[in-house]
């Protein structure tokens, strides 16, 4: 097979979402992984490592990469945290039982 030949992520995703458990799955995940693209992006943009990002938020190293796995969502707690450490907005809005981020 040439890599030509191979399909994207999102290709991959947009099929298994016709599947119901696993778009259950991806929709239950979806701010958790939104909060995780965060981290992962502030850390490279300023060039820090999990445990440099834990120390100035006052965590962990194990929580940093924990909420980078995208796996479960952080408390409204956590997301104060960082925040006040890092200078990063999290504007959400929760509707029906949904999470999500305010884009402006």
């Amino acid at each position: 097979m040439k890599l030509s030949d191979l399909k994207t992520s999102q290709q991959v995703i947009d099929e298994r979402r016709k599947d119901p458990a696993f778009r259950a799955e991806w929709d239950r995940t979806a701010f958790a992984r939104d909060v995780a693209l965060r981290i992962v992006k502030y850390r490279e943009d300023n060039g820090l490592t999990q445990t440099a990002l834990a120390r100035m938020v006052g965590m962990t190293q194990s929580v940093i990469a924990r909420l980078e796995s995208g796996d479960q969502p952080p408390s409204i707690a956590t997301l104060a945290k960082l925040s006040k450490g890092t200078g990063m907005s999290f504007d959400i809005k929760i509707t029906h039982g949904a999470v999500e981020f305010i884009t402006a």
